[in-house]
């Protein structure tokens, strides 16, 4: 769900992969407007209250940094520079073009975040506890969690976190971790012949009981049951 208080994006990338994976991981703090080309780009820019740009160095025939000039006579927001192309003359044209950061390809959710939070005005910054919660527990490591832990870090109560995280998700922060934590296991039981026993070990459940436990509420399905749907119906890359 959006938020009215969202601050808005503006993505610029010609690849749809691209677009599409970076608005999964803004979406909770930003109202993420993409745009495969130029001439889409300045039309976003020309009808929102855009705070940042994310812009690809390379947008198909379009030089990305060509572009930089288009976007300062229609925006005042800062721009990010993206690119799988890294090299020394692209990061002194980058300077010279005065973007205000650079990103390599593909950045991580983490990196990303950071990075916005260097050039996004705190004014404009959103403020999203859930969010930040959840990007906390899509990288929670591998062992016993404690939602008074995560709160202290957030800087909130237990109450209001599980308050706030429930509003938003429809489960507590704990129920949250525990589908992350399933989903991992199912990767590692698709992708590799570990057993069950030490999947559940890396991805962070006390014993092997208590993935079989996640499964059947989750999935349905035992662990067992659901490698041998994934080795008969594997999926497509």
């Amino acid at each position: 769900m959006v938020s009215p208080s969202q601050p808005h994006l503006l993505v610029v990338d010609d690849e749809a992969s691209i677009r599409e994976a970076l608005l999964f991981a803004l979406r909770d703090s930003y109202v993420v407007h993409p745009a495969a080309s130029g001439t889409e780009a300045c039309a976003v820019l020309g009808r929102y209250p855009i705070v940042a740009i994310i812009l690809d160095a390379i947008l198909g025939e379009e030089d990305g940094l060509d572009l930089v000039p288009r976007f300062r006579q229609l925006s005042t927001a800062p721009i990010m520079l993206l690119t799988g192309h890294g090299s020394e003359e692209l990061a002194a044209r980058a300077i010279w073009a005065d973007v205000d950061g650079y990103l390599m390809k593909p950045p991580s959710i983490r990196g990303l975040h950071a990075a916005l939070d260097r050039i996004v005005s705190r004014e404009e910054r959103p403020v999203d506890l859930p969010a930040r919660a959840r990007r906390a527990l899509d990288e929670y490591p591998p062992k016993p969690f404690h939602a008074a832990d995560l709160a202290r870090q957030l800087g909130v109560g237990e109450a209001q976190l599980r308050r706030l995280f429930r509003a938003a998700y429809s489960q507590t922060p704990r129920q949250y971790l525990a589908e992350v934590r399933i989903r991992r296991a199912q990767g590692l039981l698709r992708r590799t012949d570990q057993g069950a026993k030490g999947v559940a070990q890396d991805v962070g459940f006390a014993n092997l009981p208590a993935l079989r436990r996640g499964f059947k509420r989750y999935l349905g399905v035992t662990p067992h049951a659901s490698r041998m749907a994934d080795l008969q119906h594997p999926a497509a890359d």
